[in-house]
């Protein structure tokens, strides 16, 4: 599940903005950035296997993940600074030229025999920093090309594109893992280049852009400051990265179980194309969910909907059953991820746009990055059950929470956002 660090409030959105095309910039943009959302897919999914070829522990794989997103998150907040200090453009081109080099290197080093655990944490580590004070720099940048009223238009296309590239990503990468264990990796590195060449010819104003003169902690301070207040936000944080923890806790443990059992990368990214076709379908409706249904009804029903498909998944881990589960678990991310984004969106001034990002997706997305190692704990510790279970746990918290709490279920479709106090 994306989560809502990315994300804002979309008031007004009506019936005809989604017909109308979007701009020439943010196809630029997209395109940059699906680049890099599937040399992201490769990634994710070749090094905590390669790491699990390597040594044969799961524990140790699920630690090269857990790496990468924890120093993910460690540098959201610094990162968010830099994305609101400088040229947002640059800092794209800067993120796509380290993780290019990166993983390009790690490819030499698994083609030449040399790969080993302390070069793919290492790996993993540089990657990771690199996501954290750059990454974020692409999803800031669209605030400044996207209207606040076309932001839903925008994030269905973006989940839709995600879906489609974790379709390809995880075949892809397994299938090249059989092939020549640097390969999926090499793709990577190559994809990540090439969105420095994409993002090139888009140009837009620096509004956004605070003034380089004022110090780090003042940026830091005046963004605490204004999201302090706004409760509300703070809840949606909690039970998104909640749900992130779930859902990566899932994934994880069924991949690694089903690595385990075939010894096939390739069965293991079906795993995850099984998800993405979920994910691509659910797009298709996802405008008009977003449009018709209570953002404040639309969270738990979603919630519900996970939690269901999840406990399937981990009863029946493997076999046709399994590929059905995940087909329709995550049938109603599109929809409910635009909702998140878009009450976020407008609600959050644009030169603030990557401290506040970074500030709430260090709680979205921060939970999900213990995930990995948690679970990979768990599963050689105890067996897939217990793994499953401690898994499953946070999402079923997130379930309650969110059917009984009022500044959740308050929350109104798009065109009443503006009449709610964020």
């Amino acid at each position: 599940m994306r989560d809502a660090s990315d994300a804002e409030q979309a008031p007004g959105t009506g019936a005809e903005a989604p017909r109308r095309p979007l701009s020439s910039a943010y196809r630029w943009w997209l395109a940059s950035d699906s680049s890099v959302a599937a040399a992201a897919g490769l990634r994710e999914f070749t090094l905590p296997l390669l790491a699990l070829l390597v040594t044969g522990s799961a524990a140790q794989a699920g630690l090269v993940g857990t790496v990468q997103a924890v120093l993910t998150q460690v540098c959201l907040i610094p990162g968010g600074l830099l994305i609101d200090r400088f040229d947002r453009r640059r800092l794209i081109m800067l993120h796509g030229v380290v993780q290019a080099g990166t993983l390009l290197a790690l490819a030499a080093l698994a083609w030449s025999g040399q790969l080993t655990l302390a070069l793919l944490v290492a790996g993993a580590a540089l990657v990771g920093t690199a996501s954290g004070c750059l990454g974020e720099a692409s999803d800031a940048l669209l605030r400044s090309i996207v209207p606040v009223e076309r932001y839903p238009q925008a994030i269905t296309l973006n989940e839709g594109r995600d879906a489609a590239l974790r379709l390809a990503s995880a075949p892809v990468g397994g299938l090249l893992m059989g092939l020549a264990s640097g390969a999926s990796l090499a793709l990577a590195g190559a994809l990540n280049a090439l969105s420095v060449v994409l993002i090139q010819p888009l140009r837009t104003h620096r509004a956004a852009v605070t003034d380089g003169a004022r110090g780090a902690w003042s940026l830091f301070v005046e963004a605490a400051r204004w999201l302090r207040p706004r409760r509300r936000a703070h809840l949606l944080a909690l039970l998104v990265g909640a749900v992130n923890f779930s859902v990566s806790g899932v994934m994880t443990t069924t991949q690694f179980t089903v690595f385990a059992r075939t010894g096939q990368a390739l069965d293991a990214g079906l795993i995850t194309t099984a998800a993405g076709v979920s994910v691509v379908v659910g797009a298709l409706v996802a405008g008009l969910v977003v449009s018709r249904v209570r953002t404040g009804v639309l969270i738990p029903v979603t919630f519900a909907w996970l939690a269901l498909g999840m406990t399937g998944v981990a009863l029946f881990p493997s076999g046709p059953p399994l590929v059905v589960l995940l087909m329709l678990t995550f049938l109603g991310v599109p929809a409910v991820n635009a909702g998140l984004a878009g009450f976020f969106f407008g609600a959050t001034p644009e030169a603030m746009q990557g401290r506040v990002q970074a500030l709430v997706g260090t709680v979205t997305v921060g939970f999900g990055a213990l995930a990995p190692v948690i679970v990979g704990v768990a599963l050689q510790a105890f067996g897939t059950s217990v793994a499953y279970a401690i898994a499953l746990g946070p999402v079923v918290v997130a379930l309650i929470v969110s059917c009984l709490a009022r500044p959740i279920t308050e929350i109104p479709r798009p065109d009443r956002w503006a009449d709610l106090e964020f």
